[in-house]
């Protein structure tokens, strides 16, 4: 059933949000409407009147930060009018206004001054996601746990963050369907379809369905993949083929967490311990660095070795490290792509689809003068973007729009299944950026580097925890 929200219905809500209809003349007519589904998203939600507030969002300067949260007016883009038809439910059933202010910063970082200065600016922070742990630091944001008015347990909340992040009862940074950047942000491996077709070879898709696709397999690929397209015996990026575009960024850091390692990974008591040495992290960086060392692949390193243009747009790459997002960016791209989660490291090994630090996270900062206030608008926020702007994103605009093919639409389903956030790679301390430093390294030996940084790796830990969960 579909009906208009009216200020007159705004009542009827509050007492047993019950959707009926109304033909009496109201003050306020809102002219959008709103599908109710089987499941009642904001049942839990205690509707109020709260008498004309403003709502205030920080975000990262950008229209596309900014619009990720708010939007002045329907456009025809079907994930900008869900945005818009969201807020303005939202606005009717709490009688509030909703704004987006943009930082000067693409950290974010800008707000800690007022709120350690105890200004009450703004309800909800979107910052980089690994400034918001350089809040959380600072004692400057309110915990999660106390506010009753979110449900943590609710799906639309990632609760793997929740899991990860959740310490001593101190939760401080959270994600979810009230943004669609952790979907955009979510790593993954891009492949040339023509590529493929050219050398006769079946697209990994059932490999991935019956979790065979490790990165052994992911290697052999590679090989046959890269071509000295110009016959000099010299692989050149400007010229050539190769089977693997990686980027410092993306691929080092995701196959760490192929194998399932985490850079911190909680004890008995639910206390994060300092986890990434192992044999198999050590293999696990053996086998990558031994593929990406060879002439069959590309590495971009930032300000090092970036080549003129983007490799897999080009056609050159067989394979390209990549976020979801990038196949909005690929829509003009002349060869066929699809898209695969990262391989797992072994048939034994569960997928993992690693949320770039580039993405936001979600914090509120403690000046905020009603907690419970904030928390209700962001729980019916995060509930609506889960009924409403998460479809559009996801099954219309990312798997019907951009993706080329069915069958990557199940394989973003299989990337959305496995996001993954790790402490240890948001918050900080001397191990965070792990697979980068050792990308640029001439010779990228795990053991040394882990021996290099254990010391102040562990002091980091044990600080952290003292601040932010008040452990030790």
């Amino acid at each position: 059933m579909k009906l208009k929200i009216t200020a007159l219905l705004l009542a009827l809500l509050m007492a047993a949000f019950v959707f009926t209809s109304c033909d009496k003349e109201t003050e306020k007519d809102v002219d959008f409407e709103i599908s109710v589904s089987d499941t009642d998203y904001l049942k839990h939600i205690e509707i109020e009147d709260m008498e004309g507030y403003t709502f205030r969002i920080l975000t990262r300067p950008g229209e596309s930060w900014v619009t990720d949260q708010v939007v002045e007016e329907e456009t025809g883009d079907i994930i900008n009018d869900a945005v818009y038809r969201r807020n303005e439910t939202v606005k009717s059933l709490f009688n509030i206004d909703i704004t987006a202010i943009e930082s000067s910063t693409d950290s974010s970082a800008d707000a800690l001054n007022n709120i350690l200065a105890g200004d009450d600016e703004y309800d909800v922070i979107f910052p980089h996601a690994r400034t918001a742990f350089t809040y959380a630091l600072q004692n400057s944001l309110v915990n999660f746990h106390d506010v009753k008015t979110i449900d943590l347990s609710k799906e639309w909340w990632a609760q793997d963050i929740i899991e990860n992040c959740s310490i001593n009862n101190h939760l401080y940074v959270l994600d979810g369907d009230i943004s669609t950047k952790r979907l955009y942000f979510a790593y993954t491996i891009f492949f040339n379809k023509d590529i493929f077709d050219e050398l006769g070879l079946d697209y990994p898709y059932q490999l991935v369905k019956n979790g065979e696709w490790t990165f052994d397999t992911f290697a052999k690929y590679v090989k046959m993949g890269a071509k000295d397209l110009n016959g000099d015996g010299l692989m050149n990026e400007k010229d050539d083929q190769y089977g693997y575009y990686a980027i410092d960024w993306f691929g080092p850091f995701s196959v760490m967490y192929s194998g399932g390692t985490r850079i911190y990974t909680k004890n008995e008591r639910g206390i994060p311990q300092l986890t990434l040495n192992s044999a198999k992290t050590t293999q696990i960086f053996s086998k990558f660095f031994g593929l990406t060392s060879t002439e069959d692949v590309f590495m971009r390193l930032d300000q090092v070795r970036i080549p003129s243009s983007d490799l897999f747009r080009d056609g050159r790459a067989m394979f390209a490290d990549k976020s979801l997002g990038d196949a909005k960016s690929l829509r003009d791209m002349a060869s066929e792509f699809g898209i695969l989660p990262f391989p797992k490291f072994s048939e034994d090994d569960d997928y993992a689809s690693l949320i770039g630090g580039g993405s936001s996270l979600m914090i509120m900062p403690i000046t905020v003068e009603d907690y419970d206030r904030t928390g209700k608008i962001l729980e019916a926020l995060c509930a609506l973007g889960s009924r409403d702007v998460i479809p559009a994103f996801y099954d219309v605009s990312l798997k019907t729009k951009f993706s080329r093919d069915a069958e990557s639409e199940e394989m973003i389903d299989v990337v959305k299944g496995s996001l993954t956030y790790d402490l240890g790679y948001l918050s900080g301390g001397a191990l965070q950026s792990t697979g980068y430093d050792l990308a640029h390294k001439s010779n990228p030996d795990f053991a040394a580097y882990y021996a290099s940084k254990e010391s102040k790796a562990l002091s980091d830990l044990k600080n952290f925890l003292a601040t932010y969960a008040k452990v030790y």
